[in-house]
């Protein structure tokens, strides 16, 4: 089955997550569930952005430095206090960033630029109708929409929901998920090396790039690979909105998880898919649980996981944009294979005289992890094609 379909298949297979309110300073990096709309003007009030003088402009006309004019200071306004009067032609209130301003006052005067003595400024130059002024709802127009259904909360939205006195945040639940990672020859970190073994990394790098999402993968254990086992394991698992597992999901005599997922009631839609590497694994569902199962070997793992799993997974969460957002790159080194089927490979982009440029990382079998280190994207080569320094080619970001 082409990868594609089968994301396709999954996307279909799932549901977002129900809505709950969390506290403002809770909401960070989770998802919108609605839109929010400001009953406010921000800000609600004329104010200055500087220290200074506000004033008429038209006070000014034809003011210049050889024909200054004199504005009487009337009073002093600091930040957070608003003006007792409305001013009158030649006169000035003193003003600091952030104060309101009267009525009549359509300009503001920067303290360096004048000369103020015995309540009394000199003014060199004219000024013209709102220079220097923040007029309200320049930040946010009553009515507007200031953050939109399924947008992760940034700081910007946190500021503006501070400033709407939003306290509850209407965001979606956070998706429960569960590493399984099978296979009689992995050890736990920690435990003495057995010759003939090796140690759990994919339980480890599963979990760090949910994290980047701002999902808590929750690690379950490691699954002995015998029928048994892994029908308990993978049964059971209703608390969960997903699992992923790694190993045992191609076609050798102990590669059994396909067979437990059927033995538990589960049903299984998808059974491999075209895509280099990463051709090896099972897709899932029982009940309400998605069952992700992986190969065991790490890079396999791990670019179907960024291909298929994570736009599955944002979906879920209710993130609006969750597909990977692909865009062209300039490859900076070669790959010689030509690949009987789509191929992603591990990339590093940096931008390199003003254009976007991939380089390859060094060892892109499906046990290299090190092709893992620095690597902030895959580029996809498309079935027959070679990559060639200098060609551009499709990539997206992890």
């Amino acid at each position: 089955m082409e990868y594609e379909k089968a994301k396709e298949i999954l996307l279909e297979k799932i549901k977002t997550k129900n809505e709950e309110l969390v506290d403002l300073e809770d909401s960070f990096e989770r998802v919108i569930a609605r839109d929010i709309i400001s009953d406010i003007d921000i800000p609600n009030f004329r104010r200055s952005p500087l220290d200074g003088y506000c004033f008429m402009s038209k006070d000014t006309k034809g003011v210049n430095d050889k024909n200054p004019i004199e504005l009487k200071i009337v009073e002093e306004v600091p930040c957070g206090s608003t003006p007792s009067c409305d001013i009158k032609d030649f006169e000035c209130i003193k003003v600091m960033t952030g104060a309101k301003l009267p009525e009549s006052a359509d300009c503001v005067c920067p303290y360096e630029i004048v000369e103020e003595k015995d309540g009394v400024i000199k003014v060199y130059r004219e000024f013209s109708k709102n220079e220097n002024v923040i007029e309200i709802g320049e930040d946010i127009k009553k009515g507007s929409i200031v953050a939109n259904k399924g947008d992760i909360i940034d700081i910007g939205m946190i500021g503006i929901f501070s400033q709407l006195n939003i306290v509850k945040i209407p965001v979606y639940e956070k998706i429960k998920i569960g590493i399984l990672s099978t296979g009689s020859e992995l050890l736990e970190n920690g435990a003495t090396y057995e010759d003939g073994k090796i140690y759990n990394s994919n339980r480890y790098m599963l979990i760090s790039a949910l994290k980047k999402i701002n999902v808590d993968g929750e690690y379950i254990s490691i699954v002995k690979d015998n029928l048994s086992d892994l029908k308990q394991a993978f049964g059971g698992k209703d608390k969960y909105d997903i699992i992923i597992s790694t190993g045992g999901v191609s076609v050798g005599d102990y590669d059994l998880v396909r067979e437990s997922l059927l033995e538990i009631g589960a049903e299984v839609f998808v059974n491999g898919i075209n895509i280099k590497p990463g051709m090896a694994c099972c897709f899932a569902k029982k009940n309400e649980t998605l069952y992700l199962c992986l190969s065991g070997n790490p890079m396999s793992s791990i670019t179907t996981f960024y291909v298929v799993c994570m736009p599955v997974i944002k979906k879920m969460m209710g993130i609006r944009e969750f597909e990977n957002k692909f865009f062209k790159v300039k490859l900076n080194n070669s790959f010689d294979k030509i690949t009987k089927a789509d191929r992603f490979l591990r990339s590093k982009i940096d931008i390199k005289d003003g254009e976007l440029v991939a380089t390859l990382n060094i060892g892109q079998g499906n046990i290299v992890i090190k092709s893992m280190i620095k690597c902030n994207s895959f580029i996809k080569l498309e079935k027959g094609m070679k990559a060639e320094k200098g060609n551009f080619v499709e990539a997206f970001l992890i």
